[in-house]
């Protein structure tokens, strides 16, 4: 697939797929969200700063695309034979090679950023199920659920046999400074503690219920345990491996995350059974004295006017965090300093009414900041099924509008339940005879009766197409990554869809993720 856009330049897109499966019973609907920045240096070749996206695409191998932060185009897509493992639910950047976790396929992915090309793949013990990755001490440690093991492996190889530990491991918390890694057991409510340098087990801590997350403190004295099950974080001193305290959060956590900025030392949880966040201030609570705990909401009359709190970033400059509001479409910005929403972001349309309801669906399922505080990325669930094209114009020939416009006529029902195409989303199309016609496009209106939508498309001569010109086209309305600018809280746009005089929804800039995502990575 193509995404036309930005300059009449075609940019190379796709990428993503959701569902973890990680939860036993009693975990709850929600579950943890995957998108963090994590600091890499960069390649020779490739744009040191990248945001890597991964998709799952059922029984076939997943893909991936990689993102250039500057250039807001993706420079590299793995797919097909060329594609990740089955079912890729999470990744890391910590030594200039990208390492995707392959639950399906029992393997880790791995290519390297200086000479980009397909990646490799280390093969994992049958039945690992391996669902979460950190990196300590030059080594690559690997959470296998299926297994109840954390598989090491180190020169891209794995290191037979795996470390032992508690029941149903979800997540790894590796302190920044190395020495210590705390693997989260989701099916005891333990923690075991590993020694990274020579690979052995120390101790095992008990925490609350259903533990699925962690974030360690970025001076590396403490590590937070967000339980689900009993909607707490359990605060562990890294000194004692001890719980120190044990904060209450809002109901169903489902994530937490560490701020990047130093002089902040606070962590944030979403809740969305609940609709909150919880802001942990860690900055002079010594142990054994607790954090404090701010708890704020996503409801009127904050701005968000939000509901479903899924996923959280925060910028590397200190300055605000974004969270993606799954139910509300949607991206709240929160100040820093007053801990206090002051913008909503709609991932796909603006009311008329300002206040209202974001208008069309996105579903945002993760979040994540560059480390420059330059972009933020949202991954986007929404899709539709595929529905049949039965006329396409562009130019003046009716019932086009302009050289800069085009118009598709469709037949058959592209709804999906939640909602039909709203100005904003992307659209692929995809079998028609005239390949230029190929591609996908940001919507920028809908007829009133939804039996066509207007796309901008320039660079391309006056033309019509229709019967047998169209042979078997069809469109379909994908997953897709979101773009914020960080420089006003708001969508990139796409710059050659200036639409001056036609009373056209200019759409923003979208890249096609041709899935469910599963995973955001952020790297310089």
């Amino acid at each position: 697939m193509r995404l036309k856009g930005r300059s009449g330049a075609t940019a190379a897109v796709l990428a993503a797929i959701f569902g973890l499966g990680l939860c036993g019973g009693g975990c709850g609907e929600y579950y943890r969200p995957v998108a963090i920045p994590v600091a890499q240096p960069g390649g020779d070749t490739q744009p040191t700063r990248h945001a890597l996206v991964v998709s799952s695409n059922g029984a076939q191998r997943g893909s991936a695309v990689v993102i250039d932060v500057a250039g807001d185009d993706a420079v590299a897509v793995f797919t097909g034979v060329n594609g990740l493992g089955q079912n890729p639910v999470y990744a890391i950047a910590p030594t200039g090679s990208d390492y995707v976790v392959d639950q399906g396929s029992d393997n880790v992915a791995f290519f390297t950023i200086a000479s980009i090309g397909p990646p490799n793949l280390i093969t994992l013990p049958t039945g690992a199920k391996p669902v979460f990755a950190a990196s300590a001490q030059g080594k690559i440690f690997v959470a296998d659920s299926g297994t109840n093991g954390v598989a090491v492996i180190s020169g891209n190889n794995f290191q037979s046999p795996e470390i032992p530990v508690g029941t149903n491991p979800v997540a790894l918390v590796a302190t920044p400074d190395g020495t210590q890694l705390y693997c989260l057991n989701q099916g005891d409510g333990t923690v075991t503690v590993i020694l990274p340098a020579n690979n052995t087990v120390f101790t095992t801590i008990s925490v609350g219920t259903n533990p699925v997350w962690g974030a360690a403190s970025s001076d590396s004295t403490r590590v937070f345990v967000l339980n689900q099950g009993s909607s707490t974080v359990s605060v562990i001193d890294t000194a004692t491996d001890t719980v120190v305290n044990t904060l209450s959060v809002g109901a169903g956590p489902n994530y937490i995350v560490y701020d990047p900025n130093p002089m902040l030392k606070r962590a944030y949880v979403t809740s969305p059974t609940d609709g909150s966040i919880s802001i942990i201030e860690n900055a002079t609570a010594a142990p054994p004295a607790a954090p404090t705990v701010t708890k704020v909401p996503l409801a009127s009359p904050s701005p968000c006017n939000g509901t479903t709190p899924i996923s959280i970033t925060a910028l590397a400059d200190g300055t605000r965090a974004y969270v993606a509001d799954q139910a509300g479409n949607s991206v709240c910005v929160l100040n820093t300093t007053s801990n206090t929403f002051t913008k909503r972001i709609c991932l796909v349309q603006e009311p008329a009414v300002p206040g209202g309801p974001c208008v069309g669906s996105a579903a945002p399922a993760f979040i994540a900041s560059d480390s420059n505080s330059f972009r933020v990325y949202t991954a986007n669930q929404y899709r539709t099924g595929p529905f049949a094209v039965s006329s396409i114009c562009r130019g003046t020939t009716a019932p086009c509008l302009s050289s800069s416009a085009g118009v598709v006529t469709v037949t058959g029902n592209f709804c999906n339940g939640l909602a039909c195409i709203e100005a904003g989303h992307p659209v692929t199309v995809s079998g028609v005879g005239d390949f230029s016609y190929n591609g996908t496009f940001g919507v920028t209106s809908m007829n009133s009766s939804h039996t066509q939508f207007t796309y901008v498309q320039t660079g391309f001569p006056d033309s019509f197409l229709a019967g047998a010109a169209l042979a078997s086209a069809t469109a379909a309305v994908l997953p897709y990554v979101s773009l914020i600018q960080t420089s006003n809280d708001s969508l990139v746009p796409n710059d050659n869809e200036a639409t001056a005089g036609l009373n056209l929804i200019t759409p923003p800039l979208t890249i096609d993720a041709g899935g469910t995502p599963t995973f955001i990575v952020m790297t310089p």
